[in-house]
């Protein structure tokens, strides 16, 4: 026979509802739920701790916590920017240290922390480690990521005018002789293949292995075009980059959206603006300034799909 123990505390549920709203961490999320579910959702506490990963003992015990601290018989948590025991400087002499050191990086310039070692030491008067540097820049908002790239010979302005995209998709549509539903869409595309390569395999000594080896390239293209309003993305697997394959594809996601007028946004290559390509009823295109791909956002799951499922250095 299992007993079910149902939870009390019901002057908390003002509390958690706050917490709930404004936890920004799985555990504090965890310490509202353990005091919701049972008291909105009428969840026994082996429910509830089900629900919340957690035994029924550390459930009770979570519960406990949270009770004493909304009656002020316990301190709150306190973050981990708070628990400095051994620190060097306050967090404000920290910020006007980094405001002094990474002028430069505020505006745009290249960083190298190694080389702003010493003088950070020398403000704050003691010798500190590298990690000891980047743990104080994470506490103050800086992250280290690769910066946005343009191609040299991109135009700046016409980028900037294409910040009016709004405008340029309005007047886009108004080309179109049927008033439909409207589906933005971006389109590239990508080439994926393989290398033949020998590589290393254990062998006894002296043994040799021999194979057959010949040097082979194969390659394959993907066209994609992606609907950033609702995440879609249409591709096909083609054997070439030319105006044929590109009709077989616009020709394609036309079909697959007969009752919405389809804007395809995409750059400027020969078989993108080919004499040859007969535009669907549906469909109409608009163009991207030249050497821009980084306004093409389908040009990043091409990256993400490289990175993440294609890690041979040979695609």
């Amino acid at each position: 026979m299992a007993w079910h123990v149902h939870a009390s505390g019901i002057e908390h549920v003002g509390a958690a509802r706050a917490l709930l709203r404004s936890a920004k961490t799985a555990k504090e999320l965890r310490r509202a739920q353990a005091v919701l579910l049972p008291l909105d959702l009428g969840l026994s506490l082996e429910q509830t701790a089900q629900a919340i990963g957690r035994s029924v003992n550390a459930t009770c015990a979570i519960r406990t916590r949270f009770a004493k601290i909304a009656e002020g018989l316990m301190e709150p948590p306190r973050a981990k920017t708070a628990l400095r025991n051994h620190a060097f400087v306050n967090l404000e002499r920290e910020a006007r240290i980094l405001d002094e050191v990474l002028a430069d990086a505020q505006k745009g310039g290249i960083i190298m922390i190694p080389q702003l070692k010493p003088v950070i030491e020398e403000k704050v008067g003691k010798s500190t480690a590298l990690s000891t540097i980047y743990r104080m820049l994470a506490r103050h908002g800086w992250r280290k990521l690769a910066p946005d790239t343009y191609h040299p010979q991109g135009d700046k302005e016409r980028r900037e005018v294409w910040k009016k995209l709004p405008e340029a998709i309005a007047e886009a549509f108004t080309m179109f002789p049927t008033v439909r539903p409207q589906r933005v869409m971006y389109q590239d595309e990508a080439r994926f293949g393989r290398i033949s390569d020998t590589r290393y395999c254990w062998a006894e000594k002296p043994l040799h292995p021999e194979v057959k080896a010949m040097l082979i390239y194969q390659y394959t293209y993907a066209y994609a075009a992606v609907s950033p309003q609702d995440g879609r993305m249409d591709s096909l697997v083609l054997p070439e980059v030319s105006s044929k394959c590109m009709q077989i594809f616009l020709n394609e996601v036309a079909q697959r959206y007969p009752d919405e007028n389809i804007l395809m946004i995409k750059d400027g290559a020969g078989w993108h603006k080919s004499y040859h390509l007969q535009l669907p009823e549906n469909l109409r295109l608009l163009f991207l300034p030249p050497y821009s791909p980084e306004l093409n956002p389908q040009e990043h799951l091409w990256d993400e799909l490289r990175e993440k499922y294609f890690h041979n250095p040979g695609l």
